[in-house]
């Protein structure tokens, strides 16, 4: 035979206070924390934040926590061993050179980042497919008088990488890395290529 549902809720009771004051928490306790939990939940939404005082003459802000990342500093940053057999330009020679006239740039990057944006005249000379761009622009290479090679500055070693092919492989010395590479060169806001038609960032 079933015992009903309501013979047991005293029981219930008395098992629901035990186990509350084994925690340390009276019936009493409990129902005053339910009713001001309700309370809160009738409550109407907090106030906004007050909108900040104007700053007084001569005041600064205050400081975002996070500051941003300062420009790097090319010129701390180690030539690798291996890649010490030819010149590194700064952004500066880099520029000049450009400028002037003085030499062909070659961007070591992949064909759709040169489709996407470049330094104008540069040419492709990508790693990956090196002897048919070295093929295709063997001509105007070797006539240059100074080769700048670049890609995504610091951290990549594309340039040093094709620099050493045009050294080792092809015997052409007058090679050079601009190490700020395409980051450098739009950091500075600096012409730019793309599709047969040059732009200037700003």
């Amino acid at each position: 035979m079933r015992t009903p549902i309501r013979s047991l809720l005293p029981l219930l009771g008395i098992v629901s206070a035990a186990g509350l004051a084994a925690y340390g928490v009276s019936p009493s306790q409990y129902a005053a924390g339910r009713a001001q939990d309700a309370q809160l939940l009738a409550s109407p939404a907090l106030p906004a934040a007050p909108t900040p005082h104007p700053l007084a003459p001569g005041q600064t802000p205050p400081q975002p926590l996070v500051q941003p990342l300062a420009d790097q500093d090319y010129g701390t940053v180690p030539i690798p061993d291996w890649a010490k057999g030819w010149k590194h330009y700064s952004f500066g020679e880099a520029r000049d050179l450009w400028a002037g006239k003085q030499a062909l740039f070659c961007d070591a990057r992949t064909k759709m980042e040169y489709d996407q944006g470049h330094i104008p005249g540069a040419i492709l000379l990508s790693v990956g497919d090196f002897d048919k761009n070295f093929a295709d622009n063997e001509a105007k290479i070797r006539a240059a008088k100074n080769i700048v090679i670049y890609c995504h500055g610091i951290g990549c070693h594309l340039s040093d990488k094709v620099a050493a092919k045009l050294v080792k492989d092809k015997n052409i010395t007058n090679v050079g890395a601009f190490f700020g590479g395409w980051p450098q060169w739009q950091q500075h806001n600096m012409p730019e290529e793309a599709h047969g038609r040059t732009f200037t960032q700003y």
